[in-house]
């Protein structure tokens, strides 16, 4: 253990945190998938593992497939993020996590097939009906993956049905300071019957933008979208299909009061379903609909991606 999770946790110990993980679906000519027996729990599992500091998510599942299994590998799409409370771990050393795992199909490109034997015990191919036993998470991963859909799967696992009473960046601060750490969250795109799209003005920078926030322990990927949307507008929304990931250097945030944060940020199309638009006066101080014609002046960061929705295109943007 090194990196961004072995400071974080000595930082907060074994409680349990969030953590975002790239996971690697390698598929070989013959359409058999690479499982990985692993070296900390002994089961079979899919190579990947936790995003550092300073990589984007892509980079994160190329290293790790690279260290767990000697290939190198081509990324292909997104599979799927898998979020739920379901999926929370505890490792043989007592460390709790809430994992939000981005799911990468990939195919081997160069580089030859090894174990290190600490944390690949071994390496196996093997076909969609030969699933060996293994975590809940990663036997969904992989019927998704020979699902072959091009839409992102998110809605594996119960969705959660509270929020943690303190917010977790609040909680997570007192150990950290105003350190960064790695910040999963959430973003809607909502659209009215006439095709103008919800934006927010935030009150904590004055910059207008897509509605969402930081996901928070208890709770899966889409339903954060749903209750940030509910608790800054007062609409009721329905996620219908992720967008795309965001996770590059473009996402590292530094706050006025001195908070640094790396946010990988999932854009979900969204529909009205209840509700009546209002802004809660205290994360946001305006809301309303916009024409895409007539938009306010926004940060890039909203801006590449309101233009990978207008694009339309039929696999997620991983950025």
């Amino acid at each position: 253990m090194d990196g961004y999770i072995k400071w974080l946790r000595e930082q907060v110990g074994s409680q349990k945190i969030l953590l975002v993980f790239a996971s690697i679906c390698i598929v070989d000519e013959a359409g058999r998938l690479l499982w990985q027996q692993r070296g900390d729990f002994g089961w079979w599992g899919l190579p990947g593992g936790v995003l550092e500091l300073d990589e984007d998510l892509a980079t994160c599942a190329r290293r790790e497939a690279l260290e767990e299994t000697g290939l190198d590998v081509a990324i292909e799409r997104l599979v799927g993020v898998y979020s739920s409370p379901d999926y929370d771990v505890v490792y043989p050393n007592g460390d709790e996590v809430q994992q939000v795992t981005f799911c990468f199909a990939a195919r081997p490109v160069g580089g030859e097939l090894r174990a290190d034997q600490a944390e690949t015990l071994a390496l196996r191919w093997l076909g969609p009906d030969e699933l060996p036993e293994t975590a809940l998470w990663y036997r969904h991963m992989a019927e998704d993956l020979f699902a072959g859909s091009t839409e992102v799967s998110f809605r594996r696992g119960q969705p959660g049905q509270t929020r943690a009473v303190e917010p977790y960046f609040r909680w997570l601060r007192q150990y950290i300071g105003q350190a960064a750490f790695v910040a999963p969250a959430a973003a809607a795109a909502v659209f009215d019957e006439t095709g103008r799209i919800l934006l927010v003005k935030r009150s904590d920078n004055g910059e207008w933008s897509l509605p969402g926030g930081m996901v928070e322990l208890g709770e899966r990927l889409d339903q954060t979208v749903v209750n940030e949307i509910r608790e800054e507008t007062g609409l009721l929304i329905e996620p219908e299909r992720l967008i795309g990931v965001y996770s590059s250097e473009a996402y590292w945030i530094r706050y006025p009061n001195g908070d640094e944060l790396k946010v990988v940020s999932s854009l979900f199309r969204c529909r009205v379903v209840g509700g009546q638009l209002q802004p809660d006066r205290e994360e946001v101080s305006e809301a309303g609909f916009f024409a895409l014609d007539a938009l306010p002046a926004m940060s890039a960061r909203y801006t590449v991606r309101l233009k990978a929705l207008l694009a339309n295109r039929p696999e997620a943007i991983i950025s």
